[in-house]
């Protein structure tokens, strides 16, 4: 569900699973070649324990913060990934949540959290104290439909995927509008429930169109450049999952003999870039990291 690289250098990848499959949900950390380190979280609702991954951020401590949108709250790992706190619960109230998605340390060192049903974004500190909020439900400028994706660029401003309204939102650090882009549709900067998104060093915004299954590439205006579709082999990952589950894999063979389909995004979720201008897409339904490097 969500792809960064952690201050180690390493890749981080929350996975996520259905209730029938607990086994799957944990936070796994890998080389930039995809070779398995070691992981942390398990599926559960007590302390370190999560059931809905939804992102996971790094403190300027180093620490992990993973959002569960079912337990409604914000758990801490320290630097070596163990357990550390938690804070929040579900409500409508100052610092409490409702379905948390996207999470995301702002350049004052506060967390900035997209509280998914209550259609806002809500700042708090690093222990969980209430600073400020913004948002609403609407398609005004300024307010959400179920937001979604949250990132920060070098100047602090505040990119959120606004998932219904089928936009892109920009804010500065504290919540004041500054542009949006994007409409419902399949052409070139336009949406269908946009999700994750990122900022490169050069302005540039990555946003991964979900249900288009697609990456598309803006300027730092909004105005659109590219768009990926993927173009990749099987994954380690994906073999491992298919090897577990043969009856999967004999579902895709049947539903489609395209190689070249396959290859393709299905469902991206997540995207992040690193300082190196690599590009790191989650890609969902095929159990994979897709990653590019920009050109």
């Amino acid at each position: 569900m969500a792809v960064a690289t952690g201050p180690d250098g390493m890749l981080y990848v929350a996975n996520r699973a259905n209730p029938n499959q607990p086994d799957g949900v944990r936070i796994t950390r890998c080389t930039k070649d995809g070779d398995f380190l070691d992981q942390f979280g398990v599926w559960g609702e007590g302390p370190g324990e999560f059931i809905w991954v939804t992102d996971f951020a790094f403190s300027p401590q180093g620490e992990v913060y993973v959002a569960d949108e079912h337990s409604h709250r914000i758990s801490i790992f320290d630097a070596e990934r163990n357990f550390s706190r938690s804070f929040g619960d579900q409500g409508s109230g100052p610092a409490q949540l409702d379905r948390p998605s996207g999470l995301e340390f702002g350049r004052n060192g506060n967390l900035y959290i997209v509280d998914t049903l209550n259609h806002r974004v809500q700042v708090l500190t690093p222990e969980g104290e209430f600073i400020s909020q913004w948002g609403g439900l609407g398609d005004g400028d300024g307010q959400f439909s179920m937001p979604w994706g949250i990132a920060i660029d070098g100047a602090g401003d505040v990119y959120i995927t606004d998932w219904r309204n089928d936009r892109v939102q920009k804010f500065d650090a504290d919540g004041n509008f500054l542009m949006a882009f994007g409409r419902s549709g399949d052409g070139d900067g336009q949406f269908n429930r946009p999700n994750g998104i990122a900022v490169d060093s050069d302005g540039d915004i990555y946003v991964c169109d979900w249900m288009n299954d697609r990456v598309q590439v803006f300027d730092k205006t909004g105005e659109f450049k590219d768009v990926l579709i993927g173009h990749s082999g099987m994954s380690k990952w994906g073999r491992t999952f298919l090897d577990a589950n043969p009856e999967i894999e004999r579902k895709l063979e049947l539903a489609s003999q395209n190689i070249e389909l396959k290859r393709r995004f299905y469902r991206p979720v997540s995207v992040h870039v690193d300082e190196d201008g690599m590009v790191y897409v989650a890609d969902c339904y095929r159990h994979r990291v897709q990653i590019y490097q920009k050109l």
